[in-house]
């Protein structure tokens, strides 16, 4: 499992996740500006995406 992560992760999706850890620790969640709505949705967008792209590259990994 750990080298279909070292295959699936590259460096920008690490700096992907360190800025929106930095940045959703710094929101204020009870007055969202429409700014940060669109962040949240493209970063969730980002992160089924990245699930997904770990799960084909786990499939094709396993047929060898």
């Amino acid at each position: 499992m750990l080298e279909t992560l070292k295959r699936a992760v590259n460096i920008f999706d690490l700096l992907i996740l360190a800025g929106a850890a930095y940045l959703l620790t710094r929101f204020d969640y009870s007055n969202l500006q429409i700014s940060d709505i669109i962040y949240l949705v493209g970063f969730i967008l980002w992160l089924i995406m990245f699930f997904v792209r770990i799960f084909i590259v786990y499939k094709n990994g396993e047929k060898k």
